[in-house]
C-alpha cells in the first residue's frame, strides 16, 4: 500500500514544488500538506497493483470479508476522528459529516463484509436452443485486473471507499487517486484498509497532477477506470481509455429534478427540497437543482421552502448547531455566483439567500431560493453543485415529465404524491438512473442499490450486486459431454446435410403442429443417411423437448 508523506504543516520552512497544501474552506486557514506522487511514483503504484493482482483475485472469499469486518471496525472506533476531518478539509458540518461520510462508510464495508459469496457464483443457465439443451453451461464472474480510481472532492471519504471497496469486492485491485482540493481524509483511508490487513499493493493511493493521472489512465495495466466528476474530464478521460480500450464506469454529475404534485404532503416535500438542495452545500451529484410544483399548490409549497430556509444556520462546520457550512472550493463558489447572477439577469426573483455571507472568512453562501425561473437559464439547465433551490411550476402531468426530462443529465430524480399509481406511471417516465419517491439521494448509500445514470451523467455503474457487474468479466462456460462425433453440422457437407438442416429449421421454427411433424419426419428420413454421426434416440429427444415447448 502506497501512502503518500503526511506533516503537519510549518509556515517557517519555504515549501518544495511537490507539496500540496490543504486549506480548511471554513476559516482559510492551512491544516497540512501532502507530497505529490511523481510520474515515476504513480507507475510504481500501478506496477504494485498489478502484482498483487493474482494473489487477490485467488484469496478466498472469506479472508477478503474478514479484511473488510477489520476495516468496519477501525472505522467505527476512529469515526469521531475521521468525521472532524472531513468537516475541517471539506467544510460539511460535523453532524453530516457523521452521518453521511462515516455511517455510509461502514455500511459499505459491513455490506459487503457479509454479502461477497453470491456476487461470485456461477449462474447455471438452460440453453434455449434444444439442440443445445445437454450442454451445462454458466456465468461465471471474475476481476478484471488493476482499477484505477479517480475520485472528487465533495464527499471526500465516502465516494472513494465506495468505489475502492467496490473494485476490491468484485477481486480487483486498486489505485485510487484522490482530489487534490481534499487530499488529506483519503489518506485515513489507506491507514485504515493497511491496520485491516490489506496485502500490500492491493491499495495504493497516490496524491498527484493530472499529467500523472492521465499517464496511470493510458497504462495497459490499468483494465478499469471509475471517474466521478465533471462532464468535460469525463469526456477525456473516455479518450485517453480509449487508447487500450479500457474498461470505464462515469459518474459525471446531475441537475436533478424534484417533481412535487398537487397531492403531496407539502411539508414533507418542502423539508425534503430544503435537506436535499442544501446539504453538503448543495455539493452532490444528487442534489436537487430543480423543483417543479404544481401550480395548485406552488405558492404554499415556496412559502414553506422559503421558511425552512430562513431558518437555516450558516457557519463553521464543527459548531454543533450549523446546518450548513462553506463551499469547498472558490471556483464552485464563482460558478455559484455566476449562476445567481445570469437568473436575475434574466428575471429571476431571490426569495432568500442569494449572496456571499460576507461576515464569515471562508468560502460561505446563503442558501437561495428563487422563483420565475425557465430553461433559457443555467440554473435550470447547468449543473450548479451549490446551495440553490430553483422554483418552477407546471400544469398538468405531462408538462411536469417534459420538464424534468428536458435536461443533458440524467442522474436521479424523485416524485412527491400520495397517489401510487401516478407515482408508478411518472418514475416509468422519468429518465434517470434513479428516481424516488417521497425522498431524495438517500440511494447513494444504500449498498444494495445501484449508482449511476443516463446522458451526459455518463456510463456504467457502481455499488452493489448491479454495479460488481461493471468491474467483472461476465464469462460464458459451456460443456459437452455427449458421446458422440460432433454435430450434425460440423463437416463434411455432404449432400444429405442440407437435407437435415432443412428438417431442423421447420422442426425448430414451425408454429402448426401439422408442419413440425412433417419437418420430423423429412428429417428422420435424412438422418438415416448419416446415421454414423448421431442417433436417431437423440434427435427423438430434441423433437420431445420442441413439442412440448
Amino acid at each position: 500500500m502506497a501512502d503518500m508523506d503526511k506533516r503537519v504543516l510549518d509556515q517557517r520552512q519555504p515549501l518544495a514544488p511537490d507539496i500540496l497544501v490543504s486549506k480548511n474552506p471554513a476559516t482559510l486557514e492551512p491544516i497540512g500538506e501532502v507530497a505529490l506522487a511523481s510520474s515515476a511514483a504513480c507507475g510504481e503504484a500501478v506496477d504494485a497493483a498489478a502484482s498483487a493482482f493474482p494473489g487477490w483475485r485467488d484469496l478466498p472469499l472469506k479472508e477478503k470479508m474478514k479484511i473488510f469486518h477489520a476495516a468496519r471496525r477501525i472505522l467505527l472506533e476512529r469515526k469521531t476522528d475521521i468525521a472532524r476531518l472531513v468537516s475541517t478539509e471539506k467544510g460539511s458540518p460535523l453532524a453530516e459529516s457523521m452521518a453521511v461520510e462515516v455511517l455510509g462508510s461502514l455500511n459499505a464495508l459491513d455490506y459487503y463484509a457479509h454479502h461477497l459469496e453470491k456476487p461470485f457464483k456461477p449462474r447455471p443457465v438452460k440453453l434455449s436452443v434444444p439442440l443445445f439443451a445437454h450442454k451445462k453451461s454458466a456465468f461465471h464472474f471474475q476481476p478484471l485486473g488493476p482499477t484505477l480510481v479517480i475520485s472528487p472532492w465533495n464527499f471526500p471519504f465516502l465516494i472513494p471507499l465506495y468505489d475502492s471497496v467496490s473494485a476490491l469486492a468484485a477481486g480487483n485491485t486498486v489505485v485510487l487517486r484522490p482530489s487534490t482540493a481534499t487530499p488529506l481524509i483519503v489518506l485515513r483511508l489507506g491507514e485504515i484498509f493497511r491496520e485491516a490487513g490489506l496485502p500490500p499493493g492491493v491499495l495504493n493511493i497516490v496524491v498527484c497532477r493530472t499529467p500523472q493521472a492521465e499517464d496511470m489512465i493510458t497504462n495497459p495495466k490499468i483494465r478499469t477506470v471509475m471517474f466521478t466528476g465533471s462532464v468535460g474530464t469525463g469526456k477525456r478521460i473516455m479518450e485517453l481509455a480509449s487508447r487500450n480500450l479500457t474498461n470505464i464506469v462515469l459518474e459525471l454529475g446531475g441537475k436533478d429534478p424534484m417533481v412535487v404534485l398537487k397531492d403531496a404532503d407539502l411539508e414533507r416535500a418542502a423539508r425534503g427540497a430544503v435537506w436535499a438542495g442544501f446539504m453538503n452545500c448543495g455539493q452532490s451529484c444528487a442534489s436537487i437543482e430543480r423543483v417543479y410544483a404544481a401550480k395548485e399548490i406552488a405558492d404554499e409549497f415556496t412559502r414553506r421552502v422559503v421558511a425552512l430556509t430562513r431558518k437555516m444556520k450558516v457557519g463553521n462546520p464543527l459548531d454543533p448547531d450549523i446546518d450548513m457550512g462553506p463551499m469547498t472550493t472558490l471556483g464552485q463558489l464563482q460558478t455559484v455566483e455566476d449562476h445567481i447572477r445570469d437568473a436575475r439577469e434574466k428575471g429571476a426573483r431571490i426569495l432568500a439567500g442569494g449572496e456571499r455571507i460576507k461576515d464569515l472568512p471562508g468560502y460561505f453562501i446563503a442558501p437561495t431560493v428563487l422563483t420565475g425561473v425557465d430553461h433559457t437559464m443555467k440554473i435550470m439547465t447547468e449543473e450548479t453543485f451549490g446551495p440553490i433551490l430553483p422554483i418552477m411550476t407546471f400544469s398538468d402531468v405531462e408538462e411536469a415529465v417534459s420538464l424534468a426530462n428536458d435536461s443533458a443529465y440524467g442522474l436521479t430524480a424523485s416524485i412527491w404524491t400520495r397517489d401510487r399509481k401516478t407515482a408508478a406511471g411518472l418514475a416509468a417516465k422519468l429518465e434517470a438512473g434513479s428516481v424516488t419517491v417521497n425522498d431524495h439521494m438517500f440511494s447513494f448509500t444504500e449498498p444494495k442499490a445501484i449508482w449511476g445514470g443516463i446522458k451526459q451523467t455518463g456510463m456504467g455503474r457502481s455499488h452493489g450486486p448491479y454495479g460488481l457487474l461493471h468491474l467483472q468479466n461476465i464469462k460464458f462456460v459451456s460443456a459437452d459431454y455427449l458421446r458422440s462425433k460432433g454435430p450434425l453440422w460440423w463437416f463434411p457437407y455432404a449432400p444429405p446435410k442440407l437435407k437435415i438442416v432443412e428438417g431442423a429449421v421447420g422442426l425448430l421454427h414451425h408454429r402448426r403442429l401439422r408442419d413440425k411433424v412433417k419437418a420430423l419426419g423429412s428429417l428422420l428420413s435424412s438422418l438415416r443417411l448419416v446415421l454414423q454421426s448421431s442417433s436417431i434416440r437423440t434427435i427423438w429427444e430434441i423433437a420431445l423437448r420442441i413439442f412440448r415447448r
